[in-house]
């Protein structure tokens, strides 16, 4: 053997790191045993631990509920009343059918699909101005979450974004939750910010049983088959002092440091997370103001409630993906909130699933007190069109102008701002841009949209990118 092969170690300390994945716990250290460990990133970063922003922030955490394809304006909360009589002169236009009423101290008008949300109208802020860059499902909610239009230079969402700049709440688990099927773009990767502000997604949140009867977890994989607790919490103790001594000599860079806590996270996950999703533990009058056990609500009615609970304990950013109608609906599940065709079917249907829902989430928030500092948002990646070139009662894509809303978090209730044309075309008032709504979510927050930056690939990156204004008449 040469000196050279003595002085070699037997296994390297990434591929010990790598072998040592599974005894961790799947889920949470996923997203903590990869390369990008050892990765060079192009500057030091902030720890995992919570800190304040840039400024006062009005809000902590923010519940993302995100109706990914685009719901229909002009059936929700944007009324326009010549629609139906333009729908009579022509072929292109789908009536609108549903009734708009007026609703609490501000007057708000909101379609009667969505009468649980209505008794809020108080505690919302409705944007009925905003305006995209794209028509394409992809490229439209990827820019909305990442503030770029193209997904082919993968980068940050917002939820990371928040993460890196406040910290976690919680010791014991992630800052990043989404609850549901998977989105676009992926959250589960941070790629160029620090990988503890990566994403942790559940999957299906119903209770389901196992073959043998026994209630199934509602987070496979979160304990380890093979090892015991204290066998896993010597395991972690090896590798912190690798982690520390490596990082002796490297006072300079935090990375391992913040590595170290991801770990000590994630192992502390393993004993809080069921406990956290555990939404047996509400109160019976709970789960039926949310809708649980009703077959139309019962899905989001469990994503909202983990979505609440994840809020009480801390969780920085909870991402809450919309619920897809059941096979037995085989045209609102292949189309879901993006109706083309047949928008005066399969919009109440996906109004139905989500009203109480998120109505119920507003009023427990609001009940516990958390609502004034939890920003909520509401929206899609676009509108939808007056109707559609190829007929079918349908509406097409429309990102010129649509709607999103906001609710608590220091936001202005029962407030209606901008204004899009007779057929929602585009915006004719006030209009607010992507990046101007993630300049004011980011603000909320405490966080300067300009100021929070990240150095890499020879370029300092933002959310915003160099665009951006925030909207100082929707905030209170």
């Amino acid at each position: 053997m040469s000196q050279d092969d003595q002085d070699r170690p037997l296994i390297s300390r990434r591929s010990l790191l790598g072998r040592s994945a599974n005894g961790l716990g799947a889920l949470a250290l996923t997203s903590l045993l990869q390369d990008s460990l050892l990765a060079a990133e192009q500057s030091a970063a902030p720890s995992i631990n919570a800190r304040p922003g840039h400024h006062p922030a009005k809000a902590k955490r923010v519940i993302f509920l995100w109706m990914s394809g685009g719901p229909s304006q002009i059936d929700t909360f944007d009324p326009k009343p010549d629609i139906n009589k333009l729908a009579a002169e022509k072929k292109d236009v789908t009536e609108a059918p549903f009734k708009f009423t007026q609703h609490g101290e501000s007057g708000m008008w909101v379609s009667e699909l969505l009468p649980h949300i209505a008794q809020h109208a108080d505690d919302l802020c409705v944007i009925r101005s905003m305006k995209g860059e794209t028509n394409t499902h992809e490229h439209a909610q990827t820019f909305v979450m990442t503030g770029v239009p193209q997904n082919n230079s993968p980068v940050p969402t917002i939820g990371n974004w928040v993460v890196y700049g406040l910290g976690c709440e919680s010791e014991n688990l992630p800052a990043f939750v989404s609850i549901g099927q998977k989105t676009n773009p992926d959250i589960s990767e941070s790629f160029f910010l620090p990988a503890w502000t990566q994403g942790v997604v559940v999957g299906d949140t119903r209770a389901k049983k196992l073959k043998n009867g026994d209630p199934a977890p509602l987070i496979s994989n979160l304990n380890n088959s093979w090892l015991s607790q204290a066998q896993q919490r010597q395991q972690l103790d090896l590798i912190r002092q690798m982690n520390e001594a490596h990082a002796a000599g490297r006072t300079a860079d935090d990375r391992l440091n913040a590595r170290i806590e991801s770990f000590e996270r994630a192992f502390r996950m393993q004993v809080q997370a069921p406990d956290a999703f555990d939404i047996s533990q509400e109160s019976e009058a709970t789960r039926q103001m949310y809708g649980v056990g009703q077959p139309e609500t019962d899905e989001y009615a469990q994503r909202c409630i983990i979505a609440r609970r994840m809020a009480e304990r801390g969780v920085r950013f909870t991402l809450v993906p919309f619920s897809q109608a059941p096979e037995s609906q085989k045209l609102a599940r292949m189309y879901g909130w993006d109706s083309h065709e047949q928008n005066n079917t399969l919009t109440p249907i996906l109004c139905k699933r989500h009203d109480q829902p998120i109505a119920a989430l507003l009023a427990d928030l609001k009940q516990r007190g958390m609502l004034d500092d939890t920003l909520v948002f509401w929206g899609g990646e676009f509108g939808r069109t007056a109707g559609s070139r190829v007929g079918k009662a349908g509406r097409e894509h429309n990102c010129n102008g649509y709607t999103i809303f906001l609710a608590g978090g220091g936001t202005k209730g029962g407030l209606v701002y901008g204004k899009t044309g007779d057929t929602a075309s585009g915006v004719v008032e006030n209009e607010v841009h992507v990046h101007d709504l993630n300049a004011t979510m980011l603000h909320l927050l405490g966080l300067d949209h300009e100021q929070l930056t990240y150095q890499a690939s020879g370029r300092r990156f933002r959310l915003t990118d160099v665009y951006g204004n925030v909207v100082h008449d929707v905030i209170n």
